[in-house]
């Protein structure tokens, strides 16, 4: 039973690694066309919130989308301190997924900014949220990146962000880290020190490759990173960003050297660890400004 178990999931991940070779050599534009004309028979005929974008548009990942982000919600409420009062940042908004919960929690004094590179997401997000809710906004600001956009040359690591110092009580980024390289990774790293209020929080996902002294498995889960480029891992040299890992040691050092102080980190499944603390697929840090 244990052996047809191991070959059932050792067929999965073929399955997904041929899926995704396949979805990496579409280009980019296409890869959104593609999706839409696959759920374009669900969206036509289900029926949904108003909250909810048509499954054609979302590009952000699997799941269901509501409880994902509500999930998520009860994550930020568990480790991160914040009110209804709070200034909140999403960086990689996405298609509105974490902000939704927000949007019963956060009063008129509340404040919630968001931005993406992707223009479906904000577009969605603008005309289906900051419509009825004032104090969402979301930007769109395009940087170049293998899995989402390539008609601009801006870098994630030329960025600076629109905001001012000292202004936001939570930041957090889900499935952003996972598409970057370390020169953006390490400004990123610095921006968010500088919008963040001072012993407030940032909660971050990350694929982490961990330390040969911690004993913990690195490639036996759903997703492996065969390209070893020292403090960073890829799964796939062609598509770099579409699946990023980092040396944990790499990750703290880069926290220390930004004057940040890592709170909680909490593994996530993707390595193949069973019984995690959220049962989470990506691993999680939580990082405060000093």
């Amino acid at each position: 039973m244990v052996l047809l178990s191991g070959t059932i999931l050792n067929f999965k991940k073929k399955m997904n690694i041929i899926i995704r070779k396949i979805y990496y050599a579409l280009p980019v534009t296409l890869r959104y066309s593609v999706r839409r004309i696959i759920y374009f028979p669900a969206d036509l005929f289900q029926k949904r919130s108003s909250l909810v974008p048509p499954k054609g548009l979302i590009f952000i990942g699997s799941g269901d989308f509501l409880k994902t982000g509500k999930q998520f919600f009860e994550h930020f409420q568990r480790y991160c301190e914040f009110t209804p009062d709070s200034s909140i940042l999403d960086i990689g908004s996405g298609i509105g997924r974490m902000a939704i919960p927000f949007t019963n929690f956060l009063s008129p004094k509340g404040r919630y900014e968001g931005f993406d590179i992707v223009k479906i997401g904000i577009d969605w997000c603008t005309k289906n949220i900051s419509s009825r809710f004032p104090n969402f906004t979301f930007k769109l600001i395009p940087l170049k990146n293998d899995l989402y956009r390539l008609d601009t040359d801006v870098q994630a690591a030329e960025l600076k962000f629109p905001y001012n110092d000292n202004s936001f009580d939570l930041v957090f980024l889900t499935s952003v880290f996972t598409h970057m390289l370390p020169a953006d990774i390490e400004n990123y790293i610095s921006e968010i020190q500088r919008v963040l209020k001072k012993d407030k929080q940032c909660f971050a996902t990350f694929f982490i490759i961990y330390d040969e002294n911690e004993n913990i498995p690195n490639r036996t889960g759903t997703k492996s990173f065969p390209y070893n480029f020292g403090n960073y891992y890829l799964m796939d040299k062609k598509v770099k960003e579409a699946n990023v890992a980092f040396k944990k040691s790499y990750i703290l050092e880069l926290l220390k050297k930004n004057n940040l102080e890592l709170t909680h980190f909490i593994k996530g499944n993707w390595s193949g660890i069973q019984n995690t603390e959220l049962n989470e697929h990506q691993d999680i840090v939580i990082f405060k400004k000093l």
